[in-house]
């Protein structure tokens, strides 16, 4: 990465418009600008893997049916009957057609009208096209559905450049869910993504990871997007923080502890392989340098893993170095890529209420064909439950909701953003203001 660094001016520093995080104006603009307009995550491709299965996706007040309807074929309809509106399906499911249950009515899979229950009273007047299910542009990336409500949108790799093509060693498209989790949190959406795509909070909101690492985080945009990363560490994994005193030369207890810290702490970044081949290093003679441990782990990793069918993809030292360790794609998805697993966010807009959101984690993994589990999305309101969202989360939910508060305070101007570490916060609002500050379309308002 090249970010130039410069020092911030006020007048950048108040570029961040913080009544956008509460007030209600803004959820109506994002509803008429920014929703209709931005490719935006819906699925994952595994969860319609045969024709006629479905996921409903909800944004603002629009609802989508996404729906394989062929083998290599997945569309979005909009997610309302055209006889009355009302909505047809809720929820994931499978269906030969689509029915609306207030009056029968039903589509095909190619969103083509199938039935009106007693048609002969309307007297030949209504017309089959317009009795069609509406559209939305759909298309995939990385094993993900996009969906667009723009006709006129650029073709979604070109709107994902130049994400798409550095993460594209990772081949996530071959990882599928390990768990899913969401929760209605007591924030601004926009608030929920900002908690997870700087580095700038770990040393403080994260305190006990510094046992193994105190690296200094830089960002950078790209275009719409945004990511940060590592690419200067103050010292090998494991040997901790000598500012805060737990810097440590032998790492190889060190290393087995952190794995078995982060399976209860997240259950993610990491592999089940991982944590149980770390266990080993304190078999290594002592004395060994920190590089080597970290080079036997991945070494012991990949062999396991390839032992029970999981190859690991080939991924050039060049390439995980401009990846970085956290994308977020424009507008609401954060992405956290490893070598076999990765950690998702997505948040949402809760209806018109700019004081709540739908935040949703998950954990994408490789698995030996055949033997990927079946997940259930589950929910938990309870930001304090420890047992179901893990230390970890828990620290960034309280966070999130305590920033929530303080950014309507009379005694806040607005967010001052790290100009090394913080970018992606900056970018975020640029674009979101870019989008928002553009005339509404002739069609978008009625």
């Amino acid at each position: 990465m090249n970010t130039r660094i410069v020092p911030s001016t006020v007048a950048e520093n108040r570029m961040i418009e913080k009544k956008s995080y509460y007030k209600p104006e803004f959820v109506a603009l994002e509803k008429e600008r920014l929703w209709p307009r931005v490719w935006q995550m819906a699925c994952r491709v595994e969860e319609i893997p045969r024709v006629g299965d479905y996921v409903t996706y909800d944004i603002a007040d629009e609802s989508f049916i996404v729906v394989r309807t062929g083998v290599d074929k997945i569309a979005a309809y909009y997610n309302v009957c055209q006889h009355r509106g009302r909505r047809l399906t809720e929820g994931c499911g499978h269906a030969a057609r689509l029915q609306c249950k207030f009056h029968g009515w039903q589509w095909n899979l190619d969103g083509s009208n199938a039935r009106v229950v007693d048609k002969a009273d309307w007297g030949g007047t209504l017309d089959e096209v317009d009795l069609s299910l509406k559209s939305a542009k759909a298309d995939t990336w990385g094993g993900w559905v996009f969906i667009n409500m723009d006709p006129d949108c650029e073709p979604l790799l070109d709107y994902l450049a130049p994400v798409a093509e550095i993460l594209a060693p990772f081949e996530l498209e071959k990882m599928r869910f390990r768990w899913r989790k969401w929760l209605k949190m007591p924030c601004n959406w926009k608030i929920a993504l900002e908690a997870f795509n700087e580095g700038y909070h770990v040393k403080t909101t994260h305190l006990q990871i510094m046992r193994w690492s105190d690296d200094v985080s830089t960002s950078e945009s790209y275009g719409r997007h945004s990511m940060f990363g590592y690419p200067e560490p103050s010292g090998v994994f494991g040997t901790g923080s000598k500012r805060l005193g737990t810097f440590v030369e032998d790492t190889r207890q060190n290393l087995a502890d952190f794995y078995v810290y982060l399976k209860g702490a997240l259950d993610s970044n990491m592999t089940d392989t991982m944590m149980n081949v770390a266990q080993r290093l304190p078999a290594l003679p002592a004395g060994t340098p920190p590089e080597e441990v970290i080079t036997t782990l991945m070494t012991m990793a990949i062999e396991e893993d390839a032992k029970r069918g999981v190859p690991w993809p080939a991924i050039k030292p060049e390439q995980l170095v401009k990846a970085g360790t956290d994308w977020h794609i424009f507008p609401n998805m954060i992405l956290l890529q490893m070598h076999t697993n990765c950690l998702g966010y997505r948040a949402r807009p809760d209806g018109d209420n700019p004081d709540s959101c739908i935040f949703e984690v998950y954990q994408l993994e490789r698995f030996p064909p055949g033997a990927e589990p079946k997940v259930e999305n589950r929910r938990n309101d309870d930001i304090y439950d420890k047992s179901f969202w893990g230390e970890i989360l828990l620290q960034d939910f309280q966070q999130m909701q305590e920033t929530h508060r303080g950014v309507k305070s009379r005694a806040f101007a607005g967010p001052k953003t790290n100009p090394r570490q913080e970018v992606p916060v900056r970018n975020f609002h640029r674009v979101y203001q870019d989008y928002l500050s553009r005339p509404a379309k002739e069609e978008e308002l009625r």
